[in-house]
């Protein structure tokens, strides 16, 4: 089974190096500019492994869209990992907060940890 993961930041250029990222190491991605977007995508993943979310963002934004996630059926225990600068606002029930900027190889590790996947070689 592919393990997808969704990736939500209003930065295009951060959501693109994480989706390059996690592309190479083996994981499907799916990126969204906000918590509409997130939403919207989550009707086409098969199989979500884990959100990456910041919460900063225009139109909805990641306190949001983490609560309306975890209103859906089905998606009440998907992991979530917190990507923010202010890491003392995340919501305290989330599997992990990252401190912005980030380090590419921890967020690979943290994902591959969570969604019990390989290292690609």
């Amino acid at each position: 089974m592919k393990h997808t993961l969704l990736v939500v930041d209003d930065e295009e250029d951060l959501r693109e190096m994480l989706r390059d990222a996690l592309q190479r190491r083996g994981f499907d991605v799916v990126t969204a500019g906000n918590g509409l977007e997130a939403l919207a995508a989550l009707e086409g993943i098969e199989h979500l492994c884990a959100v990456l979310l910041d919460l900063i963002m225009p139109e909805m934004n990641g306190w949001e869209f983490f609560d309306a996630l975890r209103a859906r059926a089905g998606y009440e225990s998907v992991p979530v990992i917190v990507t923010t600068s202010a890491t003392s606002r995340a919501p305290t029930n989330v599997t992990r907060v990252l401190q912005k900027p980030l380090s590419l190889d921890r967020v690979v590790a943290e994902v591959q940890g969570l969604c019990d996947v390989q290292p690609a070689p």
